[in-house]
């Protein structure tokens, strides 16, 4: 087997074993989260969202719309991983003569290939962000939805097969963010790593585990997915709003349009207190726009 093809291998497994991790320990936060940013208002804060759910949905209500990323996800972040792999060996014929590309390229291949996961991610990010935001038990005959597949039907049945992909750029401007991650991945990596080497060579046991290669890796990857949520929550926001739209009355339009509607109503939108108005007001405005930032899953 080839080093491509072992490299490749290695990604679709790690791409599927971080999409169900992500899953069982990620979804109920994210459940939470899309409640927060798509009902504002509604709930006081995190714990009186959780709350609600548990008393009025049941306490699985927490996983409602775990199926699509059950199954889409271990696609999705190998397609993720995969084609990261591929824009940094495109990029790396640029600079033959070094062995890492430099952080403006790191980040490009990281925009390459969120925009490429995006075209993935959309349909089962939608039917996901469609059934957390319905409010029957699971049980209920009253439900919108029966099931994922009930859900898909009518998204299509009302909008179309294109339908699945109607918050399509909103997704890409969110995943645009993966451009930040992976430099800043990079840099952290760098810089930790040669923080740590001086220590490494006769570290005491009591803090060799604090300059291991493993947990510089995993200092630069929790630092990198601050950098993501930081920089792409508003967009994450936007999209989630454009995703949670009735298909009977929308309130957005679909494609770029939808989006820039979503944009502005997440910016300014109509009811508006006069606290949040202009440059006294922008703190008031940002806390608006990155409300359920504490209960972001990992990404």
């Amino acid at each position: 087997m080839s080093h491509e093809v072992r490299e490749r291998a290695k990604g679709f497994v790690g791409g599927t074993v971080s999409g169900l991790t992500k899953l069982l320990v990620g979804h109920p936060f994210d459940t939470i989260k899309i409640r927060l940013q798509c009902d504002p208002g509604r709930y006081a804060g995190p714990i009186a969202c959780l709350r609600s759910l548990v008393q009025h949905e049941s306490v699985w209500a927490v996983y409602k719309g775990c199926v699509p990323p059950a199954i889409g996800w271990m696609m999705t972040d190998s397609v993720l991983l995969g084609s990261l792999h591929t824009y940094r060996r495109m990029l790396m014929r640029w600079h033959p003569q070094r062995e890492r590309l430099p952080v403006a390229l790191q980040g490009l291949a990281g925009v390459g290939a969120g925009w490429t996961n995006a075209f993935v991610t959309a349909p089962v990010e939608l039917l996901k962000t469609k059934l957390q935001m319905q409010r029957a038990r699971f049980s209920a005959r009253a439900a919108e939805f029966t099931s994922t597949y009930d859900c898909a039907r009518q998204v299509v049945r009302y909008t179309g097969v294109r339908g699945l992909w109607r918050a399509l750029p909103a997704t890409l401007l969110f995943r645009t963010s993966f451009g930040p991650m992976f430099a800043s991945y990079d840099v952290c990596q760098r810089v930790l790593g040669a923080w740590a080497q001086p220590y490494r060579e006769g570290a005491s046991w009591t803090y060799a585990w604090l300059v291991s290669p493993a947990c510089v890796t995993f200092l630069a990857g929790g630092l990198a997915a601050e950098v993501f949520w930081f920089v792409g929550y508003p967009a994450d926001v936007i999209k989630n709003r454009v995703m949670a739209d009735s298909m009977h009355a929308p309130r957005y339009a679909g494609g770029v349009r939808g989006m820039c509607e979503a944009a502005r109503d997440l910016w300014a939108p109509r009811d508006m207190p006069a606290g949040e108005r202009g440059l006294v007001g922008l703190p008031r405005r940002l806390r608006r726009i990155y409300t359920g930032y504490l209960t972001r899953p990992c990404t």
